[in-house]
């Protein structure tokens, strides 16, 4: 079990990683198409790539009507829905906003809502926390609209991306009762292929407007990292993780996206933070980490999901699709922060 746990550790860091480069590649996206066309491109891609290790490994178990129905509803809102709010927001605001934003203020939203709902309990320590992340976010707000180089374009999008985040985190809440049961390669390909459905009817209407000769060898290779990394490879690891380790651990996880992303914005965007911005930025990362870590020390109320191989000997209960960004189990599994 101990390697089983280590090994779970280096691919959700490796799907961390992933989740980081998301950022700088979707802004060079949609420097060249629409936001819409985009985020199409990368699902779109994505789906195929999940489509085709579906039918390679093949799960053992079909699933039911009702699993297929959770999982679309899943990709409706979690793939849909939080990625047409983050393509849209890129088109205003720097990648490096986005990846401090999602993954620093979807844990406090999320706990918030959990805590409210007396789904979880309101420790000391995690009241801190809470109030630290959002000290943090407010303050990362008034340096964005008070920047000069920023303007409203970039508190606008900056704005978007938090909406964002709270989809994300319904997503979150949501995702264990829709896909509950299923096999994770079957949860993440049905969810992602509903949600590329939704995000191709949306860009319909753009496709016409861009000039596809146009587009170089640059962009392709872009487009198919992000379908393949970010997208297909990344929310399968984290779904593997989930099940390795549990949603709440693996959800700390993600307090490296702000690294990695802002990383790789630097190198291959040379956008930059001022150091009002950066210190927010740290309040808002220690403040959701406190939040989720102490709320981790919680013993569980339900046991971790099996393996799909001993689903013949117990019932399985494994979360779904986590990202592009992921699955999220309700209860104390769902304390985890959530696509990218």
């Amino acid at each position: 079990m101990k390697t089983k746990a280590t090994g779970a550790y280096a691919w959700l860091l490796l799907t961390m990683v992933l989740w980081g480069s998301a950022f700088p590649s979707s802004k060079y996206a949609v420097e060249h198409v629409p936001h819409s066309v985009a985020a199409f491109l990368r699902f779109g891609g994505g789906a195929v790539v999940l489509v085709i290790i579906c039918l390679i490994v093949r799960p053992k178990r079909p699933a039911s009507a009702k699993d297929i129905i959770g999982a679309c509803v899943a990709g409706l809102v979690g793939v849909f829905g939080y990625n047409a709010l983050f393509f849209w927001g890129v088109t205003m605001a720097p990648a490096s906003d986005g990846s401090v934003i999602f993954p620093a203020l979807t844990p406090v939203i999320t706990t918030v809502v959990l805590i409210a709902s007396r789904r979880e309990s309101a420790r000391p320590v995690r009241i801190a926390g809470l109030v630290v992340g959002v000290g943090g976010a407010a303050l990362f707000f008034l340096a964005t609209s008070a920047h000069a180089d920023g303007g409203s374009n970039r508190l606008m999008g900056d704005t978007i991306f938090l909406i964002g985040a709270a989809v994300w985190s319904l997503y979150t809440l949501l995702n264990r009762k829709l896909v509950s049961g299923m096999d994770p390669i079957q949860a993440v390909t049905i969810s992602t292929v509903a949600g590329s459905v939704a995000l191709g009817l949306m860009a319909a209407p753009d496709f016409g407007h861009v000039e596809w000769s146009g587009l170089g060898g640059g962009f392709w290779l872009n487009a198919v990292h992000l379908a393949i990394g970010p997208t297909a490879v990344a929310y399968l690891l984290y779904v593997r993780g989930i099940r390795d380790v549990g949603a709440s651990t693996a959800s700390i996880m993600m307090f490296a996206v702000p690294v990695f992303g802002t990383l790789f914005a630097f190198i291959a965007l040379d956008e930059s933070f001022t150091l009002t911005q950066v210190g927010a930025a740290v309040l808002m990362v220690a403040g959701a980490l406190a939040a989720v870590v102490s709320g981790a020390r919680k013993p569980a109320v339900e046991p971790p999901a099996p393996d799909p191989a001993d689903a013949a000997v117990a019932p399985s209960g494994q979360p779904g699709d986590a990202g592009t960004k992921a699955a999220a189990p309700s209860g104390a599994g769902a304390r985890q922060a959530g696509r990218l």
